[in-house]
Parts: C-alpha cells; structure tokens; sequence
C-alpha cells in the first residue's frame, strides 16, 4: 500500500482492506466495555456546526490528508518523502482517522501536535455514538474493535482523544490571498459554501444525497470556494 501525492497538495490514503471476521454484533464483554463508557459520556451533547479558517501565509506548507484509518506508520512515511517540518507545515486530516488499520490509537495522539488537525469523520462519530448510546454494533462492523484490544488506560486515552471532536470543526477555511480551500469530510449539502452556515452534521459525514445525484449524472457544483476537499 502506498500514498499518493497530487499536485494540489494532497496526500491520499487508500482504504484499508476489510479483512473477513469483522465483527457485526458486540460480545458480552464489548457490551460491558461499552456501558461503563457510556457513563463517562452522558450528558454530553453535540454542538452546531463548526467552522474554522486558517490564513495559509502562517504556514510554508499546508497537506491535506484523507482517510488515515489508524494506518499511522504509513502515513509517518509519506510525511518523511515530503520532508514535512513540523515546525513550518501544517497537515489537515478529512477526517476517518480511525478503524481497519493497525495503529488508530497513534493516529489519535495526532491531535495533541500543534501540526495537525483534522475535521470530524462519520468513524470518529461512529466511536462517539457508540459510546454514547451503548451500542457498538456499526462501529465494530466498520472496523472499531480494536478499541477492545487496548487496554484500560489505553481504552480512556482513546475516549479523551475521540471527545476532542467534539471541539474540533466540521469544516475547515483555507485563504490564500484571494483562493478559498475549503475542507469537509464527505460532503458540504447545497449550491453554494458561506462560512457559518448551518448545516446538520449528518449531511456532513454522509453524502447520499449527492452521491446519489452523481449515480444519476447530476453533477451539482458548489459555488462560494475556489477549491473543496472532500473524503468520498
């Protein structure tokens, strides 16, 4: 497996090969896990959208990254042809930092870099949910039962991580001069971006609407940002 490199400024992670055994349904064991956490969560509710902007002249370099999924040694690897510095560059994730790859919880520890960031992933809400509602049968199908093979400290490290996007933005600004780059994780809904708008974070994280559209050759352009990365 390799990262490619796009002129724009990309590095792009293919997904990680969904190997058989997956799990579809909690053990007793993961569902005890998941009730014990789900009590450190109560309570908590998730804000309205949120956007951030960041001006590119603080920065030599801005990479843009999508689809990590826990393949952290991967992507220190492609970091290292690029000679990122992390004293100047700055790398943005498209959220999906999580799940299917060997190192998720590396990935995660990311977050406390001053050099990177990442919006919010349907697989970070995904983990979220999961903890919140005491349900984690998506989340295992979709590749989390690697937070069961850590252990306890390792397991509330995960969680404190996880909670930042609660904090962290959906969406992401990019000026440079007069050239707006925006970041999402899978989709911004409608015609036309303007910072601040309020948007349901579902459209966010899952673009049926818009793939469904494309299936259908209805390609629909989205007008207000010169350039939109997007993780579909």
């Amino acid at each position: 497996m390799d990262l490619s490199l796009e002129e724009s400024g990309v590095i792009t992670i293919p997904d990680s090969l969904l190997l058989s055994g997956i799990l579809t349904t909690t053990d007793e064991s993961n569902k005890n896990t998941l009730y014990n956490r789900k009590l450190i969560l109560q309570g908590k509710t998730m804000p309205s959208t949120r956007y951030q902007k960041i001006n590119a002249h603080h920065y030599r370099h801005i990479w843009v990254v999508g689809d990590i999924h826990g393949e952290y040694q991967l992507l220190q690897s492609r970091l290292h042809q690029l000679s990122f510095y992390p004293e100047t560059d700055l790398l943005i994730s498209t959220g999906d930092n999580i799940d299917r790859g060997p190192k998720s919880l590396n990935v995660l520890r990311l977050l406390n870099q001053p050099w990177f960031t990442s919006v919010k992933g349907n697989h970070e809400a995904m983990a979220l949910d999961a903890f919140e509602t005491g349900d984690g049968n998506m989340w295992l199908a979709s590749g989390g039962d690697w937070f069961f093979d850590l252990n306890d400290s390792e397991q509330q490290e995960a969680i404190d991580l996880l909670l930042k996007f609660h904090h962290l933005p959906h969406i992401i600004e990019i000026t440079n001069d007069n050239i707006k780059y925006v970041i999402a994780h899978a989709d911004y809904p409608g015609s036309e971006y303007l910072f601040g708008k309020e948007i349901a974070e579902s459209e966010l994280l899952w673009p049926v609407d818009r793939v469904q559209k494309s299936l259908n050759g209805e390609l629909q352009q989205i007008n207000g940002a010169d350039y939109l990365y997007l993780d579909i």
